[in-house]
């Protein structure tokens, strides 16, 4: 993996050899910030930024145009954009979306629009039935609890809150300020230099880092809820990246438990709705899929084999290498380190995740490991 390093305060930077490279913004807009009575504020805000001003603005199409590709992501405590594509164009490209950025005006008819974008996106990248399990653990209802840990686009689409249509620009002007981002790059520093890239963003200053808690849980909650069907949910104790990282590797070793206690091949554990590391402070739970046919017994012994697993060294090392190696390979691209290197920078996390992980909070996020039906 290429070096993630700090070239200039707040700016992130990975070299990268190859043809290819590319940069991201992070900002402090995710929906922690939304406030009572706006889920879905911030990702709605998101898609109105990347929306076209006009037929001869469209962000999308004028990178496109130049071998560029953008993204956008909202999470629960930051909004990133990034665009990958030639390093010899990079700045070029750069300062295109930055302009746009900077521009918020939007055709009428721009907010519905989105709204219905917005809808289509969760329906096709989760393939949920808005009635599972779920679905209702990861998405945020209008006026209700947040769930577990999701993209929280669902608000004003499937509620309809077009409201919104006013209501964003004012949170943009709040938290989407080029003067509190985060910024990092994949490229060459002889091609792209950390100056040339500052001097594209003005005047930064990171926003003030928040301290690493416990994030809120439905096991928390004690408003008897089961858990999910055919799932071991583990709600994360501890904020951060040591707290995140000791849960991946709890919901892991539960994994290597229930294979060998059902003698499935593997078991899969899925970190969030979308199956994202490290994309928020904290996700607030893991979940671990349940073989066909496991019955309770095998359930119990395989969360207690795993909890034995935590104490041994050896174990933890083998398994912590193992999430090392998956989680260079979700880096392999310029553009998955330029935005992961954002978002490390807004919170003041650089770091790696699997060294020298805690097996005590490895243990405690096994302790609230909660089956189905809602033991443990």
């Amino acid at each position: 993996m290429n070096r993630v390093y700090e070239a200039a305060p707040g700016l992130g930077w990975c070299e990268e050899n190859s043809d290819i490279g590319a940069f991201a913004l992070g900002f402090p807009a995710g929906f922690r910030a939304e406030g009572a009575g706006r889920p879905g504020l911030a990702h709605f805000t998101e898609h109105l930024l990347m929306a076209p001003r006009d037929e001869s603005a469209h962000p999308y199409a004028q990178l496109e145009e130049r071998g560029f590709l953008l993204e956008a992501q909202t999470r629960r405590d930051h909004l990133t954009v990034s665009l990958s594509g030639p390093q010899k164009h990079l700045l070029g490209a750069v300062e295109t979306l930055v302009t746009h950025l900077v521009d918020r005006r939007r055709p009428g008819g721009a907010a519905r629009q989105q709204a219905e974008i917005i809808h289509n996106e969760v329906l096709e990248k989760t393939g949920l039935d808005p009635a599972s399990d779920r679905w209702r653990w990861c998405v945020p209802v209008p006026g209700g609890a947040i769930g577990a840990d999701h993209d929280p686009v669902v608000a004003p689409a499937l509620a309809g809150l077009v409201v919104y249509a006013d209501a964003w620009q004012g949170f943009a002007a709040e938290h989407v300020r080029l003067e509190e981002c985060a910024a990092a790059v994949a490229a060459d520093p002889a091609v792209v230099s950390p100056e040339d890239v500052t001097s594209l963003l003005g005047p930064r200053s990171l926003p003030r880092a928040r301290p690493a808690v416990a994030p809120a849980s439905f096991a928390a909650a004690g408003d008897g809820r089961p858990a999910p069907r055919e799932e071991v949910v583990l709600p994360v104790r501890d904020g951060g990246l040591p707290g995140q990282s000791a849960a991946l590797v709890a919901a892991r070793l539960i994994g290597e438990a229930l294979a060998a206690a059902t003698g499935y091949p593997s078991v899969p554990a899925h970190y969030g709705l979308f199956d994202e590391w490290f994309s928020e402070d904290a996700p607030t739970v893991l979940t671990v899929a349940v073989p066909p046919g496991s019955d309770p017994d095998a359930l119990e012994r395989s969360v207690g084999n795993a909890l034995r697993s935590a104490t041994e060294p050896r174990t933890l090392a083998r398994v912590c290498a193992q999430l090392s190696d998956e989680w260079k390979r979700r880096m392999g691209t310029p553009s998955a380190a330029s935005r992961l290197t954002a978002w490390m920078l807004l919170g003041e996390r650089m770091g790696v995740p699997f060294t020298d992980v805690d097996a005590g909070l490895v243990t405690r996020s096994l302790e609230a490991a909660v089956l189905p039906g809602g033991s443990r």
